[in-house]
């Protein structure tokens, strides 16, 4: 039992992380483009440079990090080493 808890996944990899920074940014883009409309274009620059990052960060792809998949590829990528 004890390690399990040692092995659970907080889900705060780097994959995990980029995904909800690309997403956030593209539920803010409508608000932010209506209250700076000159700045249009470099708020889609942002958002689309956030999604490309979040694509090519490891594993390649839209697929969110699983702890416990079948694919060997989608195992959470970590800085550090537990």
């Amino acid at each position: 039992m004890a390690e399990s808890k040692k092995n659970y996944h907080q889900g705060h990899d780097i994959k995990s992380l980029l995904l909800n920074l690309a997403l956030t940014l593209s539920f803010i883009l409508p608000v932010a483009i209506y209250i700076k409309r000159e700045f249009t274009k470099e708020f889609c620059m942002a958002t689309a440079a956030a999604a490309f990052i979040a694509t090519i960060a490891p594993p390649f792809g839209f697929y969110r990090p699983h702890p416990y998949t079948d694919w060997e590829g989608n195992t959470p990528f970590k800085l550090r080493r537990d």
